[in-house]
């Protein structure tokens, strides 16, 4: 198979922005909390997000907790390795910039996509504001570390690029493996994956919802401002 048929493929598998709305939310009222001292792996906080939430970053109370097993797991296997964690909630207001970002990237490679295809489309890389998790406090973006403080080798970040699939053929085998490495202790920790981008991993929103059958979500989009 070819690299194009491949990713179509995958990408077929893929939760759709549809999909997602057709999920009801009941939020359970769960505290959005700084993620504090309790985590022992690292927090690093990006600029755009400092308005919002400061110097800390934010996410639902059973989040923390499945946060502290998933380090517990990491350090299990290898010592030298911590979580970093780069994204927790995201306030609406950014979610919408990064959407209509990607779809104005897309635009300008596909000036045909518009409408409905176009949210679609965007969704795949950004998520559409409203289903998408990191506002809800249920999300996290992250990565493995060294015992050097640098990332290891995952390939292609945070950016529309084919080759993020977690399960991409398309990549050195050494980072194949190091993203089913972060993938196994999320997943065990209970968090849901989104393998269209191997850092992506949520609770109780509605991507979560999807990936376990649940019957709904339970954490609703959050206007959280410190």
């Amino acid at each position: 198979m070819d690299k194009k048929a491949y990713y179509e493929l995958l990408e077929s598998k893929l939760p759709t922005y549809k999909e997602f709305k057709r999920i009801p939310v009941h939020d359970n009222g769960e505290a959005l909390i700084p993620i504090g001292g309790e985590f022992e792996g690292k927090i690093h906080i990006l600029e755009d997000y400092k308005k919002y939430t400061g110097n800390q970053i934010f996410v639902r109370s059973n989040v923390l907790k499945m946060l502290i097993q998933a380090q517990k797991a990491i350090k299990e296997i290898n010592q030298d390795y911590n979580l970093e964690i780069l994204c927790g909630y995201r306030h609406p207001e950014i979610q919408e910039k990064t959407h209509n970002e990607i779809k104005q990237f897309l635009i300008d490679r596909e000036p045909q996509l518009e409408g409905d295809d176009l949210t679609e489309a965007a969704h795949r890389f950004s998520a559409a504001p409203d289903v998408a998790g990191h506002p809800t406090g249920g999300a996290v973006d992250l990565r493995i570390i060294g015992s050097d403080g640098a990332p290891i080798d995952m390939g292609p970040a945070f950016v529309p690029d084919k080759d993020v699939h977690v399960f991409s053929l398309f990549v050195e085998r050494p980072v194949w493996n190091n993203r089913q490495l972060l993938r196994n202790c999320m997943v065990k920790a209970g968090f849901a994956p989104f393998d269209g981008e191997w850092w992506h991993f949520s609770y109780g929103d509605r991507e979560w919802a999807n990936y376990y059958g649940k019957a709904e979500a339970i954490y609703q989009q959050i206007r959280f401002q410190l």
